[in-house]
């Protein structure tokens, strides 16, 4: 028994002086991953270590898109006021409240009107020539003094286009070339303007006693281009 004790510690002697000087060391665990080599795969570069220049360009957060400025917006009109002052101590009371708006002037469409006339003629000189040739014949007209038919002749303004087309065919069969064109009719209002937003602030009990301050007031929306321009 004690030969093959020995002969078994002889033997394991062996086997660990074998082991220390054949066999390949392990190698330790540090807690870092192995580095690879360049080979192995593409290289990594830190954004740290590249130069502003090289760097692409951020996009812009929330960039407008040209098809948002072609989008008509709708602004918010209170009125019309009768007399400034009226339009005025609203005004100031919807300020007071941090909301945006402004007093204006505001040129309304109305119904539209025919006018029958003579083209414009070369002078003034020639239009009331042309003026006395028609009111001796018996003919109710004018010269216009102003605009784009200046020296023109006026046979009236006619609310109908029946009665305009009417008025024409006379003329003309009294030997005078006379047109008609529709013209609309406009007027100024005053009212308040409040941009895009600025009525959502306001609580419905403000538009209640709004109401009940000015029972005839109108709230509508128009579009901004309109009353802004």
């Amino acid at each position: 028994m004690r030969w093959i004790a020995l002969s078994l510690v002889a033997l394991n002697a062996v086997l660990f002086a074998w082991y220390m000087l054949v066999a390949p060391s392990p190698q330790l665990s540090s807690g870092k991953s192995p580095i690879p080599h360049e080979s192995e795969g593409k290289k990594i570069t830190l954004v740290s270590e590249i130069s502003p220049e090289e760097l692409p360009a951020p996009e812009k957060a929330g960039a407008l898109s040209k098809e948002s400025f072609e989008v008509e917006q709708l602004c918010t009109l209170l009125g019309p006021f009768a007399e400034e002052y009226q339009g005025e101590d609203l005004l100031q009371r919807i300020r007071s409240l941090q909301v945006k708006a402004e007093l204006r002037d505001i040129e309304m469409q109305g119904q539209m009107r025919y006018w029958v006339y003579l083209p414009p003629l070369s002078s003034r000189r020639e239009a009331y020539k042309r003026l006395r040739e028609l009111q001796s014949q018996g003919i109710d007209s004018y010269v216009i003094p102003k605009g784009a038919l200046e020296n023109g002749i006026s046979f009236g303004i006619f609310s109908e286009r029946a009665r305009a087309e009417s008025h024409t065919s006379v003329l003309k069969e009294r030997g005078v070339t006379a047109q008609f064109k529709e013209e609309p009719q406009t007027y100024m209002e005053r009212w308040i303007v409040m941009p895009p937003g600025s009525t959502e602030s306001l609580a419905e009990e403000f538009w209640r006693q709004l109401q009940s301050e000015y029972p005839d007031l109108d709230r509508r929306p128009n579009l901004c281009s309109e009353v802004l321009g």
